[in-house]
């Protein structure tokens, strides 16, 4: 991930817990952690509402600086002898499933259960390795859609009228089903991400086994004073992964999860002389789908 400035986290539950003790061993040092998702995701207007965007299937394997992998597949359970390939994006190695209009067809694409992954890097190589994505039931269990909230001097703020002067405090509606992982290996998580006008990434909460991160636990996050420029354009998205499954493969953490995201566009204050921010910000990931015609190499990948 790039760099980022420091942000506090002001929900002191926010903070890590166990899961990060469990990463991966010395026996392997290529492979950070890989994931598989079913996810929905929606975009927020200035005034709150929400807009249903698609709902998403695909697996993300990420990788140590340098490395390359060897191979990688994925099979779903109802393509048992057609192995999906991962594609290198750079920073990580990515299987896009594609987007639907409602969770049946969503399902029909990808059936609920037990999903083979085959990873070769040059320190570690696993083949037949299964995974399960299965809700209660064998339903498909994503999380309720969120909405985010800002506040700056202890009132709330619009999403056009930010004052980058002022610390900005951003909140989200309740983590339905939030829990901790029985596995003890990842709980629950929150990704926050902020990007500018070009979507390089200002604010990123942290992904799992990589350090601090958000999880479930959490309530806001406060962006310091001076992150964000006068009159500026910015994007942001607020995402809950729900863990379904979670191991360790020869010390490689790896979990399936539903997860949904809420994208936002924001604004700032003041006046700026940088005229090189396009008319409509470039998509944040692949899940922003009413704007992947803007889509850019380096904003393709996931968290």
């Amino acid at each position: 991930m790039r760099d980022v400035p420091r942000v506090a986290l002001l929900a002191a539950v926010a903070l890590l817990g166990t899961a990060c003790a469990q990463s991966q061993d010395d026996s392997q040092d290529d492979i950070s952690f890989f994931v598989l998702v079913k996810s929905s995701n929606y975009a927020q207007d200035a005034s709150g509402d929400l807009t249903f965007l698609n709902y998403h299937f695909f697996s993300e394997i990420f990788v140590n600086e340098g490395v390359e992998l060897l191979g990688a597949s994925l099979t779903t359970p109802n393509r048992p002898d057609a192995p999906r390939p991962y594609e290198d994006r750079g920073t990580n190695y990515y299987m896009e499933g594609g987007h639907f209009d409602s969770v049946e067809e969503l399902d029909a694409a990808y059936p609920n259960g037990t999903f083979v992954f085959d990873i070769q890097a040059p320190s570690v190589s696993f083949s037949n390795e299964t995974m399960e994505l299965a809700g209660p039931g064998g339903e498909t269990a994503i999380p309720a859609p969120i909405t985010i909230s800002l506040a700056q001097a202890g009132a709330d703020v619009s999403p056009l009228a930010i004052d980058p002067n002022e610390e900005l405090v951003i909140r989200w509606s309740e983590y339905s089903g939030g829990s901790a992982d029985p596995r003890g290996i990842v709980d629950d998580m929150i990704f926050v991400v902020v990007a500018d006008c070009h979507g390089e990434r200002l604010v990123h909460t942290g992904l799992p086994f990589q350090g601090e991160h958000l999880t479930f636990r959490a309530k806001e996050l406060s962006v310091a004073a001076g992150t964000l420029g006068p009159g500026l354009a910015y994007s942001m998205f607020v995402e809950f992964p729900s863990m379904v499954d979670s191991r360790i493969i020869q010390g490689v953490p790896a979990f399936t999860s539903y997860a949904t995201a809420t994208y936002l566009d924001l604004r700032t204050t003041g006046v700026t002389k940088d005229t090189s921010c396009p008319d409509v910000a470039p998509p944040m990931d692949t899940g922003q789908t009413d704007r992947m015609d803007l889509i850019q190499p380096d904003t393709t990948s996931g968290r």
